[in-house]
């Protein structure tokens, strides 16, 4: 389950990061991948994810709050990653 969500993660981010302009994020996917396959970076992997996504939520969230109301679309992205960082919180619990 930890490492389908990794993998999962990594392509998400790919997609919605692009391939064009994003080379941190890119590197990051490619770790959430890679630690997959490696039982001893699973657990910092997850962690990475929880923070990466728990950051954007907040940021989100600011702009929510300094915006007017938000269309669907990005509503829709800041329950996603925070459902994600949720997802990752019990994974850790229960790893």
């Amino acid at each position: 389950m930890q490492k389908l969500y990794l993998i999962i993660s990594a392509g998400a981010l790919i997609y919605l990061a692009g391939l064009d302009s994003y080379g941190l994020y890119l590197l990051i996917a490619i770790f959430w991948v890679y630690a997959s396959f490696k039982d001893k970076l699973i657990k910092a992997a997850i962690w990475s994810i929880v923070l990466f996504m728990l950051g954007f939520a907040i940021m989100r969230l600011l702009k929510i709050a300094s915006d007017d109301i938000p269309d669907l679309f990005y509503l829709s992205i800041l329950l996603l990653e925070i459902m994600t960082a949720l997802i990752g919180f019990w994974l850790l619990k229960n790893r």
